[in-house]
């Protein structure tokens, strides 16, 4: 099972570290101690796999606040951090001029982290 070692969420790699463990003959009590989580979630793990396989072993999508900022908000604040680097105030009041969506200080931190992050994972600068 390749989820165990190379799934890129924590929680799925141990998700399937217990069903293999389950698999070689380890105890519910085993597995709890190995893996440091209660009986009901190990139970859990073992109902959904047994139910759908494996794809029932990934995170369920979640409800969330949406984005503020689409793809081409995320490509605008990219140029206006080079035109004001270090000044991200002046950079959130020229988002706000030219999209008029609000957003803190910290959510625009936030969103840049997470845009270096991504264009990272994909070879990006």
């Amino acid at each position: 099972m390749d989820t165990y070692q190379y799934a890129e969420k924590p929680a799925l790699r141990r998700r399937a570290h217990g069903i293999l463990l389950s698999h070689k003959g380890h105890t519910i009590g085993q597995i709890c101690e190995i893996l440091v989580v209660t009986r009901n979630t190990v139970a859990s793990w073992f109902k959904a796999w047994e139910t759908e396989g494996l794809q029932r072993l990934h995170d369920r999508a979640r409800s969330g606040r949406p984005p503020i900022f689409d793809d081409q908000d995320h490509g605008r604040l990219q140029e206006l951090v080079q035109e004001y680097p270090h000044q991200i105030k002046i950079v959130r009041a020229r988002l706000l001029e030219e999209t008029g969506k609000t957003s803190s200080t910290a959510t625009l931190r936030r969103t840049l982290k997470k845009s270096a992050i991504a264009s990272n994972a994909s070879g990006g600068p």
